[in-house]
């Protein structure tokens, strides 16, 4: 069985990816970007770093849309020609409030106006939805309606209990890595059980967080539970991020 068959790409739902900082995530979500195009299934990515996903512009028909507040996009039907899309920001200079902004109108538009499949991958997810406790109004709608209309967000994020709970009980799919924070494991505790601790024989003995190593990736569907080994992961375009 290939790493793609694991992740069940095709399968139509929502999806959190969530590591901290400089666990793995950016190279093991590239990996997963990799496996849609493999599958033809179009992609935009709502990156907010200049070289996080960038590698993934080797691959044939990815379009690169660079962005900046001094550029009008108003007009946004081309992006209807171009099934695999990687958005990254024109500076690392430009504030990333502003570079979501953006990328806020373009999910919109594709949102309301294109026909079809589409996966809409968003870094950084914990700064488009500020308030935890109250879910972005656009986020919460796709997430709510966009199985009809066969578009699927994927939310990456680096601050797990900065993400809003009732988007992530949208997700079909989580991906965890492993997290040192408690602040961290107790939240992701409350959405997956034995996440920090479960019971064997009656005793409490630690749970799956700890069984991750470095850079191995946790897959939580609602009912079970699988581990991705990091050396399962393997690339085909270079990782810069």
């Amino acid at each position: 069985m290939s790493l793609y068959d694991d992740l069940d790409l095709e399968k139509g739902v929502h999806r959190m990816i969530a590591a901290p900082t400089g666990g793995g995530k950016s190279y093991f979500v590239g990996a997963m970007i990799e496996g849609l195009y493999e599958k033809k299934i179009p992609f935009i990515i709502f990156d907010t770093k200049t070289e996080n996903h960038i590698g993934l512009i080797a691959l044939k028909d990815v379009k690169k849309l660079t962005i900046s507040p001094k550029y009008n996009y108003k007009n946004l039907d081309a992006l209807l020609d171009y099934p695999y899309i990687l958005c990254v920001p024109a500076s690392r200079n430009i504030d990333i409030a502003d570079i979501i902004n953006i990328y806020r109108e373009i999910l919109s538009f594709l949102w309301l106006n294109e026909k079809g499949k589409r996966i809409f991958i968003c870094e950084e997810a914990h700064n488009w939805n500020k308030n935890a406790s109250v879910p972005d109004p656009l986020f919460e709608r796709i997430a709510r309606e966009g199985r009809g209309a066969e578009k699927y967000l994927w939310f990456v994020t680096q601050r797990l209990q900065n993400f809003s709970q009732l988007l992530w009980a949208q997700c079909g799919i989580t991906y965890l890595m492993h997290f040192n924070i408690p602040s961290d494991i107790r939240y992701a505790s409350q959405m997956i059980p034995e996440f920090d601790w479960k019971k064997s024989d009656g005793k409490k003995i630690p749970g799956l967080n700890y069984e991750l190593a470095e850079h191995d990736v946790l897959i939580w569907d609602g009912r079970e539970y699988k581990i991705i080994k990091a050396a399962d992961v393997k690339r085909k375009t270079e990782h810069k991020g």
